[in-house]
């Protein structure tokens, strides 16, 4: 993609070349992810096309819904409404009308879905804003109390997984005017190490508050480095050493039970997850979640938007029952 060098003020600049840098600022509309997910399903539509001797941009109604066809059983449904979408984008950003949205290609996704999709195997509970409250607030001003809190709070404000989390050292948490910067050296989706930095901000609550929970943690236990997180005996003393992932899931279940949560139906990544759903939720945009999140595929992330977005506009709900 070409470097963006916008036209000085006043300066117009031949049309080819403002209408070659509005497209390159389209594209960076959409998250890195968002555009290599695009790029793959639309491979896959324009090569069954080519195939065939049918056209795919623009697609006609009846070579969609003939792609469906052929494809449904054989693709995962959550796969084929990816494809669906990509095609709908791809047609939309060429200026041509989406062939998706027709009754035709409706009719025929709702019966490959009715005929092959099946209720998605149950997940772990996110733990969204209000179950996060209720869990935090079980937990003793101890130094296990103020440790597990700082690990909830941080790992959900944090959209961190349980090892993210455990491999912390206090010089990866630096507190700054807006919250907290966190430093991934590397994580499940970054195995070339290249890093990320998350903000974490202050929260409106102090009780609810990650950056308080981190700084009342880190000052209680007098971590000035080594390991962000430790272990802490019954005795209040602190351990020298880093915690297992497994820890986190612990401290989880330990507080759901405290709340009167369903113990089994939460884990370590309660966390990360109830952040994404109660996010969708708020109305933040999709690619703010997946980039915020480190998702690399779209697919994954929308699991967890779906559900954040299926309570925020509901019918029945403004009907007066």
């Amino acid at each position: 993609m070409r470097e963006l060098e916008p036209a000085r003020p006043g300066e117009d600049g031949p049309l080819a070349g403002l209408l070659e840098l509005a497209d390159a600022y389209a594209l960076r509309s959409r998250a890195p992810a968002t555009l290599k997910a695009y790029a793959t399903d639309w491979r896959h539509f324009s090569d069954w096309c080519s195939a065939r001797g049918l056209a795919a941009l623009p697609a006609e109604v009846k070579t969609v819904a003939a792609y469906l066809a052929a494809h449904g059983g054989r693709l995962a449904v959550t796969t084929l409404r990816r494809r669906l979408s990509s095609i709908s984008q791809i047609h939309q950003a060429a200026g041509h009308r989406s062939p998706t949205a027709t009754p035709e290609v409706r009719l025929v996704w709702q019966g490959v879905v009715r005929t092959h999709g099946r209720r998605p195997a149950r997940q772990a509970e996110p733990a969204v804003t209000d179950t996060l409250r209720a869990m935090v607030a079980t937990l003793d001003d101890g130094l296990l109390g103020r440790r597990d809190r700082a690990l909830l709070l941080v790992g959900f404000a944090g959209f961190l997984r349980r090892s993210e989390l455990v491999a912390l050292d206090a010089s990866d948490v630096l507190e700054v005017p807006e919250g907290l910067e966190i430093l991934l050296h590397r994580s499940k989706t970054d195995q070339e190490g290249e890093g990320a930095v998350l903000p974490i901000p202050y929260g409106a609550h102090e009780a609810t508050c990650p950056v308080r929970a981190w700084r009342a943690w880190a000052t209680a236990a007098g971590i000035t480095g080594g390991p962000a997180f430790r272990g802490v005996d019954r005795h209040g003393n602190v351990a020298t050493t880093r915690l297992s992932d497994k820890t986190v899931a612990r401290a989880v279940k330990r507080a759901a039970e405290r709340a009167g949560l369903d113990t089994a139906a939460f884990s370590g990544h309660s966390l990360r997850a109830g952040l994404a759903v109660a996010a969708a939720h708020a109305g933040v945009a999709e690619e703010l979640i997946m980039e915020q999140g480190r998702w690399k595929s779209p697919a994954a992330a929308r699991t967890y938007i779906r559900r954040g977005e299926l309570w925020r506009e509901v019918a029945a709900a403004k009907v007066g029952l």
